[in-house]
């Protein structure tokens, strides 16, 4: 568990349909966690993740990896060919 006694804090209000109020219910209590800190994990990732997406767009599409290598069924069926003792 988390806990944010030393750390500035506010409060906010959501509405949540039941089914996905009962559905945090069930997961928080899954993972011995309070509402709030499973609630707080989910968005800290979110924001991690957002994060690297921004971090790393500058770098979509910026490597060529060239010609691409023929296809490794293609290279096994000319290896079996070559070494198969009963064509010879």
């Amino acid at each position: 568990m988390m806990y944010f006694s030393a750390m500035k804090t506010s409060t906010i209000t959501i509405r949540l349909p039941q089914s996905q109020r009962d559905n945090l219910k069930a997961r928080a209590t899954r993972l011995h966690k309070t509402e709030s800190d499973f609630i707080r994990e989910l968005l800290a990732r979110e924001f991690d993740q957002a994060a690297f997406g921004e971090r790393a767009s500058e770098f979509v599409g910026c490597l060529d990896s060239g010609p691409t290598a023929p296809a490794p069924v293609d290279a096994l069926r000319t290896a079996i060919k070559r070494n198969n003792w009963r064509a010879k």
